[in-house]
């Protein structure tokens, strides 16, 4: 099972309250929202038995997280949110994540009427070079998530391919996200 995930609304929480308290003065105004950064510690998968005879044999395995609750805004500002960068770090124990040969971030919702899910970031490992403890993903930087995040049942789905590891092992997964906010009174 999963451990609980951090984020850090704090700055999120002041451009809210700053764009509230202008929008009662009768003008607009727009923010950037800083960099907020959601991390999923432990993410576990079970191990993948190997087949005697049969060696490097691709596996697909799929988890999913929850997205934190509370990470919201108020519904009067005109919010955007998109990914900025992911990345998938080994877990404890683990030395390298070369075993790996593909991921996807996958952001869905289990609301009903929720947007369909949406890959937010992937990694497909193109050459020889193999990744260290760390994988850098690529990002889709045109989608709002906060479409997802509002439905207030929104989750993460991770996949990975590869020659799997045989004994359960767990990565970490870091995503951090910008965008602005915008509120007119007139």
């Amino acid at each position: 099972m999963t451990s609980p995930n951090r984020t850090s609304p704090f700055s999120l929480r002041h451009c809210a309250v700053l764009l509230a308290a202008l929008s009662s003065a009768a003008c607009s105004a727009s923010a950037d929202i800083p960099e907020v950064k959601v991390t999923q510690s432990d993410v576990s998968f079970d191990g993948v038995p190997r087949v005697p005879g049969i060696t490097d044999v691709t596996t697909t395995l799929q988890t999913q997280f929850d997205h934190p609750k509370g990470l919201g805004l108020p519904d009067m500002l005109d919010p955007e949110l998109y990914p900025l960068a992911a990345q998938v770090q080994a877990g404890d124990g683990m030395d390298s994540l070369a075993f790996i040969q593909e991921i996807k971030l996958t952001l869905a919702s289990r609301a009903p009427g929720a947007p369909p899910p949406a890959v937010v970031a992937s990694y497909q490992r193109t050459g020889s070079a193999a990744p260290g403890k760390t994988i850098k993903l690529k990002t889709d930087t045109d989608s709002d998530v906060l479409s997802y995040w509002e439905t207030k049942d929104a989750y993460y789905d991770l996949e990975v391919s590869g020659i799997l590891p045989e004994n359960n092992w767990a990565v970490d997964v870091i995503v951090s996200f910008s965008g602005s906010l915008s509120i007119s009174s007139n």
